[in-house]
């Protein structure tokens, strides 16, 4: 079989095993029942998604898909609830191509295209819940490969595209600026091209309505369905049998405590990297980051178990394996005991929510907690242990 046809392969694999659940999960629930509403108060009430209360914490990118998506299907009758995930799929393809290049310029194959093709993390994520993040993560991929190619501008520009799409990926602008050859000049110039387009994009509904804009972008604390406080929401309903509310409004003092301990947490990680205590290629130095906001912020929804996939496909170690298992575990857990519908349909979804599902999610949430735990620990074990030879040839030279 030729490289061409074994990639043909990888991508044809890659798309079955994602619009199978596209198309059996054509129902207007959970994220994509709000990105119905988002997309009807755009099209038919107000320009600005950020005055609907409660329905659009991202920045300004998304709307659009959620705005095109519905206006596409009202003039060809086509289902929002496939449409919206289109753009979820193309990502995920183009994820897929970009691993499987990077796996065969380093010798490796196409193993990382093939982990990540058939990973259950994205395939629960995007297809059958039908969040974004794969849109993000693609354009992550986009910076960190075109940071270590050279090309800081387009690195910068493509981190800016992810910023846009969801917030996460400011966490890892100070990897870029802490990189290897990076000048003062140099670093001011890559955050501005990172953060100046999300700017200018978030100034008109600055200036339309400054006070929706701080509430719903700025104000949104998480869900606490997964983390450390989804797991003693969980441990208090399998001891009690009551189920507390996931919004972070809820756990006021818990979330402010998670935000410190992640501040923290990211600061000392940081810390290392300008200190040369650990040395880290750009991707681990990522991976390091995104898992300690998985360890140490405590409200966290379900999409956020992905951000480490494809990332943990070009390390490919054993904890990504774990990993893998145990956030599979707890996402079929969570939605089968707390969002059924996304996966179920019709009647079957309220007959499969069940006490054991709920041990399920809590179950599979502490496991996630204890192997994200272990592999942050893992890598920064090995990298502080790359540093030390660094460090003490240093004062001989």
């Amino acid at each position: 079989m030729t490289a061409r046809a074994r990639l043909a392969l990888l991508l044809a694999a890659a798309c079955a095993v994602r619009l199978a659940p596209i198309l059996v999960s054509d129902r207007l629930v959970a994220d994509v029942q709000r990105y119905h509403r988002v997309a009807t108060h755009v099209l038919d009430v107000s320009w600005n998604p950020y005055e609907a209360p409660r329905l659009y914490p991202y920045p300004p990118v998304w709307v659009w898909a959620e705005a095109g998506s519905e206006w596409l299907a009202r003039r060809t009758g086509l289902s929002f609830a496939v449409l919206v995930k289109l753009p979820v799929l193309a990502s995920d393809l183009a994820i897929v191509g970009l691993l499987a290049a990077w796996g065969r310029r380093r010798g490796i194959g196409l193993g990382p295209g093939w982990l990540y093709a058939l990973h259950p993390v994205s395939v629960l994520v995007g297809a059958f819940h039908g969040q974004f993040d794969a849109v993000a993560l693609l354009f992550v991929l986009f910076a960190l490969l075109a940071f270590e190619a050279g090309r800081r501008d387009g690195s910068a520009l493509a981190l800016a595209a992810a910023i846009g799409l969801k917030s996460f990926p400011v966490l890892l602008l100070p990897v870029f600026l802490l990189g290897p050859g990076m000048t003062a000049r140099a670093r001011a110039r890559f955050a501005v091209l990172a953060l100046a387009p999300v700017l200018l994009l978030l100034l008109p509904y600055a200036a339309a309505d400054f006070g929706a804009l701080r509430r719903e972008l700025l104000g949104y604390g998480g869900i606490a369905d997964l983390g450390w406080i989804g797991f003693w929401r969980g441990l208090r309903w399998l001891h009690a049998g009551v189920l507390a509310r996931s919004e972070a409004p809820y756990w006021g003092a818990l979330v402010t405590l998670s935000k410190a301990l992640t501040v923290a947490a990211e600061t000392a990680l940081f810390a290392a990297m300008a200190l040369r205590r650990v040395r880290w290629t750009p991707v681990e130095a990522s991976l390091a980051v995104l898992l300690a906001f998985l360890v140490f912020y405590g409200s966290l929804s379900a999409q956020y178990l992905l951000w480490v996939v494809p990332l943990g496909a070009m390390v490919a170690d054993r904890f990504a394996a774990v990993h893998a298992v145990v956030s599979t575990m707890a996402l079929v857990g969570f939605y089968s005991f707390l969002a059924p519908a996304i996966l179920y349909p019709g009647p079957s979804a309220a007959l499969l929510a069940r006490p054991s599902a709920g041990a399920l999610w809590v179950v599979g949430t502490g496991s996630v907690l204890l192997a994200s735990a272990a592999w942050l620990a893992d890598l920064v074990i090995r990298g502080a242990a790359k540093a030390r030879p660094a460090a003490e040839e240093a004062p001989a030279r």
